[in-house]
């Protein structure tokens, strides 16, 4: 047949699996299901040039077939089938259950004469079609390829044509067992997972109110299951009453539903949350003969960490009593009186110390294990209020919950610069996720190198264990770009937290600090020694520098230097101090 490729046996077989193999593969990728639909039409057109490919749904209500995909199609041709009820004149010479049809020349087909007029306004000579079902159920819908010459498909045509509609009925199966999963089956709305998918393919900022409904135990107790789960039901639907457009409502647990918002000013949320109570006010929930009025805590939380925020607040709602709301605020709410007053404190000196240079750097060294000397300093931050000296334990919580974290670090960073301008001295300084999330550190360190003449080799960045294993994909290309321009990386505390040793490969950090808590006891305790070992193990192999840290007496020394550990920072050597020295 002239138009459409002709296929042999053996190259047919190729062009299944290959179709085959293009399409599990978007289903290993996770892709939607409308997607997969038109890729198999595409890749269907690639394997048969000449043809058009198209899927229809079929709907039972109507007995008729609509367009569902036809991604070669221009719009208005699709508009235009549309309209001319091509499905449905279809589907007229094609019974639900029957075989593959395949008409050779439409315009001699009986079975299905309204079609001749739609096909000779559109070029359609030939249209080959086969039904699309789930094994043992009714049709869903058919897989079509329009020719623009007659003629009937070859064998191996068929295959691949059928092979095309049991992957179009596969990609609909997946679809309808991915939104079971995604269902709660009690109340029909969307479970805790679709919501996790939301809030991860969030690109607005959203406002979460997650309800917890009050006294559900006491009245599956008192009345039964089953009006408990009838209860549940009428909550449901009467959230779903409530939400105004652009809100999504799930249940999320057994007794908490989630209210999701799109574009919720800050302005409106207290007239939400207070509509929502009167929704429930307004009247009672009834159950058969029984009718009562419910209450709820809320938690609401809003922006990118909205889901935590919430289970935050709800927590403090709970505390506060029954019937209760509370709005996640960034300042911590949980705080006792004293708390509160240490958090003002704070706030007031950090803002005067960075006014009036009470933020210092100062310096701690680091012994070379190999050479015995101290050739290495770490940058620690002082802050000077009066004649007091204020460690980081005092005061970095309040710098990060006012936002001061990265003010901190550039006074740091420059004055460490300074006080090594011109020497071989190298330094360590610690990086907060704060300082990656604001993406200014390549430069801002490339102009203090270049003030002060320190070249970045003697610098090493170190960051604490979860940020580089949690980097988002743009901190992950800031710390390749500075590990470019030839500053060194660190892992601060390293076995604390999620010890991704794939990830510190990934990039290609420098050196490993392992955590106090592993070498303080190190002498003594043979689980963290045995932990220790294999650190020190991984990192000789991939070969990257150890350094033990709190290194404060004689014996922990020695059991260091038998593991082999480069480095050891500690009081044994050397105390922290505003200069540089033993």
């Amino acid at each position: 047949m002239s138009g459409v490729g002709v296929l042999s046996y053996p190259d047919s077989g190729r062009r299944v699996l290959a179709l085959q193999q293009a399409v599990f593969k978007l289903f290993a990728e996770g892709v939607e299901c409308g997607r997969v639909l038109e890729q198999i039409c595409l890749l269907t057109e690639v394997q048969l040039p000449g043809v058009t490919a198209s899927y229809l749904r079929y709907e039972p209500e109507h007995g008729q077939l609509q367009l569902g995909s036809a991604p070669t199609l221009a719009p208005p041709l699709f508009s235009r089938l549309q309209r001319a009820r091509f499905g449905t004149l279809l589907y007229r010479g094609l019974m639900p259950g029957d075989g593959p049809l395949y008409i050779g020349c439409v315009q001699q087909e009986r079975r299905a004469p309204g079609l001749h007029s739609v096909a000779a306004a559109l070029g359609i000579q030939a249209c080959w079609v086969h039904p699309v079902h789930h094994p043992g159920s009714a049709l869903l819908g058919v897989f079509v390829l329009c020719l623009p010459q007659s003629g009937s498909p070859s064998e191996p045509q068929r295959w691949l044509l059928e092979m095309a509609a049991a992957l179009a009925g596969l990609a609909l199966l997946y679809r309808n067992q991915q939104r079971q999963l995604e269902t709660d089956h009690l109340t029909g709305l969307p479970n805790a997972g679709r919501l996790r998918q939301a809030l991860s393919g969030a690109a607005d900022p959203a406002v979460l109110m997650l309800l917890n409904l009050n006294n559900l135990s006491y009245l599956n107790s008192a009345y039964g299951i089953d009006f408990g789960d009838a209860l549940l039901r009428a909550c449901a639907q009467r959230l779903q009453a409530f939400a105004p457009e652009g809100c999504e409502v799930y249940r999320s647990n057994a007794d908490e539903f989630v209210l999701l918002y799109r574009g919720l000013p800050d302005a409106q949320l207290d007239d939400e949350l207070e509509r929502l109570q009167r929704s429930f006010r307004a009247q009672p929930f009834c159950v058969g003969a029984l009718s009562l009025f419910l209450t709820f805590n809320v938690g609401v939380g809003s922006g990118a960490d909205c889901h935590r925020q919430a289970m935050r607040a709800l927590k403090w709602s709970r505390k506060q009593g029954k019937n209760r709301s509370h709005v996640y605020r960034p300042l911590p709410e949980e705080l006792s009186t004293a708390q509160r007053l240490d958090y003002l404190l704070w706030n007031s000196r950090l803002y005067s110390a960075l006014e009036s240079g009470g933020i210092e750097a100062w310096f701690q060294g680091i012994r070379d294990n190999r050479s015995g000397e101290i050739n290495k300093w770490e940058v620690l931050v002082r802050l000077r209020h009066g004649q007091e000296i204020a460690t980081p334990g005092q005061f970095l919580d309040v710098a990060q919950l006012c936002g001061l974290m990265p003010s901190i670090t550039r006074t740091v960073i420059t004055q460490a610069f300074a006080a090594i301008a011109d020497s071989a001295r190298q330094i360590s300084l610690n990086i907060t996720e704060d300082d990656l999330s604001l993406g200014y550190l390549p430069d801002f360190l490339d102009r203090c190198s270049h003030r002060y003449g320190v070249p970045a080799q003697q610098v090493t960045l170190e960051l604490l264990e979860g940020v580089s294993s949690g980097s988002k994909q743009d901190q992950t290309g800031q710390l390749r770009e500075l590990k470019r321009r030839g500053y060194r990386l660190a892992i601060d505390d390293f076995g604390t937290e999620y010890s991704n040793f794939e990830r510190i490969l990934e990039l290609e950090i420098d050196t490993l600090k392992i955590d106090a808590k592993y070498i303080r006891d190190i002498d003594r305790d043979r689980t963290r020694y045995e932990v220790v070992r294999a650190i020190c193990f991984f990192a000789r192999n991939a070969g990257i520098r150890t350094v033990a840290e709190c290194v404060h007496s004689a014996s922990v020394q020695a059991v260091v230097e038998r593991l082999g550990i480069d480095e050891s920072q500690g009081y044994l050597f050397s105390e922290p101090s505003p200069r540089f020295g033993p």
